[in-house]
């Protein structure tokens, strides 16, 4: 689908006063020919751009967002397709063009005419691949843009141009400025694209990242085998590589190998890890992933896998819980071969396993009637003993567990 062909927008042209341009994204992903699969349109106006906005929105009954009333910035969500519109920065294209961050991202279109307007360059810098800033002021106006720098050069297998790299390290310090949370959002796309550690290791050495992780330079080695590592673990069973592409959930995009990556980025120390990411404003999900995936590798530094006992075993399938994949990629990238992990993942495949995938054979409430007890923190105590009973092969029955039950209460409470 190209942005540049007004049939694939969800308006009509007619609606646009002229001139009218596309600008940004949209123009250099269809001049590089990338297909996607939703289109996202940016067009600039010399005049009445949040009108024309109104407008669109009202006839096709779509959503409409002030994003900027004093810049003039205005969107309008259809089904699939975002269209921003706003005014021209300077009151003409070719100042608003200057504007910009990376000379990529500076090309216009003109719909009426049908051609490129470029008078940066852009173009020669798309065959180059190359990402070239417009200039370094550009860069400081808005210091999110050094990052996002490495962020679009990953997604579009670009590299950085030399003199954009010296200028990008030597503004590194002022992405401080900028709230963590558009920060994050950028780490979020390096973290979740196949080129974007590269990315994040060439941030690192710049300087623009170093401020929130401090010694990630100790393990960037890890990072960049992390790749190959989910291949390798997707070889050896298929299971194994779709759960590490998968969202955490449905409401966050990170993959677990997204969150192993970040686990291998902050400090392995959990409570440092921890304050690192709340500053970034990562969610609870995230955080509680990649401190699951740091105990999980205390856990096996401190005893050996082979020498792991029964209990210590189910112990580790608890703590990484639903981020067991991520644990044993991390793992790998910190030296642990695959076969070592094997035992572990054999009982994680395994659905029924007692260890990995505990199934109480009574519930708390059974426990509370046998026993005659009331609803405390008791019962909870009862049932994790079940389970390491069941776990190591001690009981089978309802009527074993309540047993045991019953054995561990009296021990408790003679």
């Amino acid at each position: 689908m190209s942005a540049l062909s007004p049939e694939n927008w969800p308006f009509d042209p007619e609606f646009l006063p002229p001139p009218a341009y596309l600008v940004g994204g949209a123009v250099r992903d269809a001049l590089l020919g990338r297909e996607v699969a939703d289109l996202d349109l940016d067009f600039v106006l010399l005049l009445g751009a949040v009108k024309t906005a109104r407008t669109i929105a009202s006839h096709y009954r779509a959503g409409f967002v002030l994003l900027d009333a004093e810049r003039q910035i205005a969107r309008v969500v259809f089904d699939g397709v975002t269209a921003d519109f706003a005014e021209a920065e300077g009151g003409s294209l070719q100042a608003d063009l200057g504007r910009r961050d990376f000379t990529i991202n500076a090309i216009a279109y003109d719909p009426i005419l049908q051609e490129a307007i470029d008078p940066q360059g852009g173009q020669k810098d798309l065959k180059l691949g190359l990402m070239r800033m417009i200039s370094r002021e550009n860069l400081a106006d808005d210091p999110l843009r050094l990052l996002r720098g490495y962020r679009q050069a990953a997604q579009l297998g670009f590299a950085i141009e030399e003199n954009t790299r010296e200028a990008i390290a030597q503004l590194a310090s002022l992405l401080e400025r900028v709230a963590a949370e558009r920060i994050r959002t950028e780490l979020g796309y390096l973290l979740n694209t196949p080129r974007g550690v590269s990315g994040l290791v060439e941030a690192w050495n710049v300087g623009l990242i170093s401020r929130w992780f401090p010694d990630a330079d100790k393990r960037c080695d890890r990072l960049l085998r992390l790749n190959d590592i989910a291949a390798e673990l997707s070889k050896f069973n298929e299971q194994l590589g779709v759960q590490l592409g998968e969202s955490v959930r449905e409401t966050l995009k990170m993959s677990r190998l997204a969150i192993a990556k970040l686990a291998t980025l902050v400090s392995p120390e959990p409570e440092t890890a921890e304050t690192q990411l709340l500053e970034l404003k990562y969610s609870r999900a995230e955080i509680r992933g990649v401190l699951a995936i740091l105990r999980g590798l205390e856990t096996i530094q401190k005893t050996p896998i082979p020498q792991l006992s029964i209990r210590e075993q189910y112990f580790l399938f608890q703590t990484v819980g639903t981020f067991f994949v991520a644990f044993v990629a991390a793992g790998m990238a910190a030296g642990i071969p695959l076969e070592v992990f094997s035992p572990l993942l054999e009982r994680y495949l395994t659905p029924k396993d007692a260890i990995a995938h505990p199934i109480p054979p009574v519930g708390g409430k059974v426990l509370m009637k046998e026993l005659g007890i009331p609803p405390s923190p008791v019962v909870g105590d009862l049932l994790l003993e079940v389970q390491l009973a069941q776990a190591e092969g001690k009981i089978s029955t309802p009527e074993d567990a309540i047993a045991i039950a019953a054995q561990k209460l009296k021990e408790w409470n003679p």
